[in-house]
C-alpha cells in the first residue's frame, strides 16, 4: 500500500520517465538522420567513383553530421574522390 510521501513521488517518476522517453526518442532520430546521411553519401560516392577502400568508409562512418554535409554538397561537382575530401 503506497504512502502520503509515496504518492508525492510518483507524478515526479512519471514526469522523469516521459522526459527521459522524450529525450531517448529524439536521440534515436538523430542517430537514424545521421545514418540515413552515411548510407546516402556512401551510395552516392560508390555509384561516382566506384568501390570505396576501407578507410574511405571508415573516415564516412566516424564522420560529424556537419562533415557528412559538406561532402554531400562536394559529390556535385567533385571529378576525383580526394576533391570530396579535401
Amino acid at each position: 500500500m503506497l504512502t502520503q510521501i509515496d504518492m508525492t513521488r510518483i507524478p515526479a517518476y512519471e514526469l522523469g520517465m516521459e522526459k527521459g522517453l522524450e529525450e531517448g526518442m529524439e536521440r534515436g532520430m538523430e542517430k537514424g538522420m545521421e545514418r540515413g546521411q552515411i548510407t546516402l553519401l556512401t551510395r552516392l560516392l560508390s555509384y561516382k567513383f566506384g568501390t570505396l577502400s576501407p578507410m574511405v568508409t571508415q573516415r564516412i562512418d566516424n564522420a560529424r553530421p556537419e562533415e557528412l554535409a559538406t561532402w554531400g554538397e562536394r559529390v556535385l561537382s567533385a571529378k576525383k574522390l580526394d576533391e570530396v575530401f579535401s
